[in-house]
């Protein structure tokens, strides 16, 4: 349980703190820096255009999170995940675009929300690649 708690808490930090060299290190640092440049992109938004359908976006982010506590519960014990990591970015990049669809009137925030959400959960997937096999990069 301890492994699946640190994950949980751990990935919010790790994803953010690319900001600092967004292309320091490639794509593994390109696309935490473009999904948080979204996230603020798409709360400014929000905010001039508030609408409670963009709430809904909270789904793929606590999704990321399910996936690294599962990673952080299962650490070890699956060698080869990628199945489940294909099926998982698969369900994320189908549920960001239906929440683009369903949030109407707030299109551009939804797309930014949108591209913040599979960022976001691409880097839950490279964490959780690492976690199920344990091992670590």
């Amino acid at each position: 349980m301890g492994d699946a708690v640190w994950l949980l808490l751990a990935l919010p930090p790790w994803f953010f703190a690319n900001l600092g060299d967004p292309t320091g290190a490639g794509l593994l640092t390109a696309v935490p820096a473009a999904g948080a440049l979204s996230l603020f992109i798409g709360f400014l938004l929000a905010v001039r255009r508030p609408s409670r359908r963009l709430l809904a976006f909270l789904l793929p982010f606590g999704g990321s999170e399910a996936l690294v506590a599962a990673a952080g519960f299962g650490r070890g014990d699956v060698p080869d995940p990628t199945a489940i990591l294909l099926a998982f970015l698969g369900v994320q990049l189908a549920l960001s675009i239906g929440l683009v669809i369903f949030a109407r009137g707030s299109l551009r925030a939804a797309l930014a929300l949108a591209i913040f959400s599979i960022g976001y959960a691409a880097f839950a997937a490279f964490v959780a690649a690492m976690a199920f096999p344990d091992r670590w990069v």
